[in-house]
């Protein structure tokens, strides 16, 4: 399979009138097309900040990220970003809001338009159209906000915690919908979570990073049945065996923060 994402020798630094941090250093990896990535560790070691750096949102203090080749440029349609919370505008009907990012990119072709609309009747949202976000469950607004996302048809779906707003049954049944749909529509996706379970069971590639500075301390690749649902994996030993892992190897981090 093709290198969809190349990150080679990254380092962040925040710099401030009196002093600087370092939120990243050596940041080495490469994502195959199709390849479902997730990235977690301790809070404040960087996860969301690749996600940013990624999509061309901050710029690199060191080192190089390329998507197919290109420098990321947040305007381009190389990566999609999905946030934590769904963002739908209350004002607008399901329709109109799956049309959003194609009016905001000058892109709302009737070509866009029929594949946005083929997306929303293909996962479930047909009868919901005229609906506005007020009448949906939040699991549906975030499976909205997904094919708001697809309807630009981005290479890369970046992740951003997006089922953390969630209670914990739905967020147990989107994981299963949003994996199915990532899948079906043949994504490569990276997934920030501090969730282990969500990593462990929806993740071709699980990486462990360590405390600020963020670095790459672990790489885990689960290997389960492609038929089981990520609900399904959890219940297995080999998602409990690798939970307890990825959990000391955080704890470890943890620890040198205190």
């Amino acid at each position: 399979m093709q290198d969809l994402v190349k990150i080679q020798d990254l380092s962040l630094i925040y710099q401030s009138i009196d002093s600087e941090t370092t939120a990243l250093s050596d940041i080495n990896l490469t994502i195959r097309k199709q390849e479902f990535v997730s990235i977690v560790g301790p809070s404040g070691c960087g996860k969301t900040t690749i996600l940013s750096l990624v999509a061309g949102l901050l710029k690199p203090t060191t080192g190089k990220i390329t998507i197919l080749d290109k420098t990321p440029n947040p305007k381009d349609d190389l990566a999609g970003y999905m946030f934590q919370r769904d963002n739908l505008l209350p004002w607008r009907t399901i329709e109109k809001n799956i049309y959003f990012g194609l009016e905001i990119k000058h892109k709302k072709t009737h070509d866009r338009k029929a594949f946005a609309l083929s997306l929303a009747e293909k996962y479930g949202l047909k009868d919901f159209l005229k609906k506005h976000p007020s009448e949906l469950s939040g699991g549906m607004r975030q499976r909205v906000a997904l094919i708001r996302t697809l309807a630009l048809q981005p290479e890369l779906l970046l992740l951003d915690e997006p089922f953390s707003a969630l209670d914990y049954q739905t967020r147990l049944e989107l994981c299963d919908h949003i994996y199915e749909i990532i899948k079906k529509e043949k994504k490569t996706a990276i997934l920030v979570t501090h969730d282990i379970f969500e990593a462990i069971t929806m993740s071709d590639t699980i990486y462990v990073l360590s405390a600020r500075p963020g670095t790459i301390k672990a790489i885990h690749q689960p290997k389960f049945d492609k038929n089981l649902t990520p609900f399904e994996r959890r219940k297995t030993e080999k998602a409990k065996e690798l939970f307890d892992i990825i959990w000391q190897e955080i704890q470890n981090e943890k620890q040198k923060i205190q």
